[in-house]
């Protein structure tokens, strides 16, 4: 019994230590890359020194604009905080976040996300995607009568099939709860437990709070860089990282091959930082990509566009819902933040196809029902498609491209407006 015992205890004892040495180190700067890209930004807000005065909002798209410190031709600091897609919800509660954490407060948020984060409301609750209808914030009991009723209709009577149902690795599930499967991570990572029991409540607190329980313990919140650590090649850091970095931001040496990921894990972390630090929170990540693997997925773009050109579907708009939009002006009015959206370009196929220009039509009418609110556009919000390297993600060159018509065409229209809020007040 006493071997039994002791057993425990020295089990105890090694958690207890590895607990500590990863909740007091960096480890993090060992975990793979997307997880470590979320934990930066996060220790970033987290730690109150950010004084930008244009914050940028958005997704894995958005990444790919550049920030700036105050200088010539830029009169505001500008910082990129896109983070990969995590769903309409988290907007808001990142702000309130960010301004709780003591950073200065923005003169402007710039939401750059794309429409699917925008114009779709917010989307069935995490826990249960295939419900039918669903209250915001439903109580246990609610839930519980509901999901009873819903089983006997379902038994008992023939119902509807699923539209959203898709296929992966042999499996068929419910594509929303897929995207939480593939996103959740993220958000989870992002947000603190007794933050995540703050936006939630009813079942859809319990769910999420149970998703982030494991992660309490830093041991298993990082355990993709405790297992990392093992292998010595991780730890291998390039004095000359930096200027690798450097290197890296030519697009004839990323189409070049010259620019994979380094096999070194810390070290390829310690690049993301650099890229991300020197240009305030700008990574766009394709420049990651091999370059056959980006040219095998622009073909593949290629032939699903005339594909749909050669064989359009009957064409069904469904009105837009803008309440995320709604609440982010509303959260920034109350708070004496001006609020922004810039329309990010989109492949042409796609943003001059029936649906978009009705959506953009949609968009427009918005705003000018909420003038306190300011809509930009880039010179032409049509992009070819071969300066994507899937539907979402500019390439190397389309990243070039975007960002020099944000610093010169899209900002000076951020600051104008800016300034003329200013003058008003």
């Amino acid at each position: 019994m006493r071997s039994k015992f002791l057993g425990i205890g020295i089990t105890l004892f090694l958690f207890l230590v590895l607990e500590l040495v990863v909740r007091f180190t960096g480890i993090h700067y060992l975990e793979q890359p997307e997880i470590f890209f979320v934990n930066l930004k996060k220790n970033f807000v987290e730690s109150g020194k950010g004084d930008a005065e244009v914050l940028v909002l958005g997704d894995s798209r958005s990444m790919a604009l550049a920030g700036y410190a105050k200088q010539d031709g830029i009169e505001y600091s500008v910082y990129n905080h896109s983070l990969p897609a995590m769903g309409p919800k988290y907007y808001r509660f990142f702000l309130d976040k960010y301004l709780k954490k003591g950073n200065a407060k923005p003169k402007m948020v710039l939401f750059a996300a794309s429409p699917k984060l925008y114009a779709t409301g917010y989307g069935p609750p995490l826990y249960d995607p295939d419900a039918k209808s669903v209250k915001e914030n439903e109580s246990l009991f609610a839930y519980m009568n509901r999901r009873w009723h819903e089983g006997i209709e379902k038994n008992f009577f023939r119902t509807p099939t699923p539209t959203n149902i898709i296929s992966y690795s042999g499996k068929q599930e419910d594509a929303n709860q897929i995207l939480w499967e593939f996103f959740g991570h993220r958000y989870l990572h992002q947000f603190t437990f007794s933050e995540l029991s703050e936006q939630y409540s009813g079942i859809e607190r319990l769910y999420i709070l149970s998703k982030a329980t494991p992660l309490l313990y830093e041991s298993y919140r990082f355990h993709g860089a405790i297992r990392n650590s093992l292998s010595q090649t991780n730890w291998k850091v390039d004095k000359n990282y930096k200027e690798r970095s450097l290197f890296c931001e030519s697009c004839e040496n990323v189409e070049a091959g010259l620019c994979k990921p380094a096999s070194s894990q810390l070290e390829d972390n310690l690049t993301i930082e650099d890229q991300i630090s020197r240009h305030f929170g700008k990574y766009n990540i394709s420049n990651r990509l091999k370059p056959e693997l980006v040219l095998f997925s622009k073909e593949l773009i290629r032939k699903e566009l005339d594909a749909e050109l050669a064989n359009p579907q009957p064409y069904v708009y469904h009105n837009p819902d803008f309440v995320v939009l709604k609440d982010l002006i509303e959260y920034t009015r109350s708070r004496g933040i001006q609020f922004g959206m810039v329309y990010m370009p989109w492949m042409k196929e796609r943003q001059e196809s029936k649906e978009s220009k009705d959506l953009l039509a949609d968009l427009k009418t918005f705003f000018r029902e909420n003038p306190e609110a300011e809509l930009f556009f880039f010179p032409d919000s049509s992009y070819p498609s071969d300066r994507f390297v899937d539907n979402i993600h500019y390439d190397c060159r389309g990243e070039k491209r975007v960002n020099e018509e944000f610093r010169n065409y899209v900002l000076p229209q951020v600051f104008r407006f800016l300034h003329s809020k200013e003058k008003s007040n």
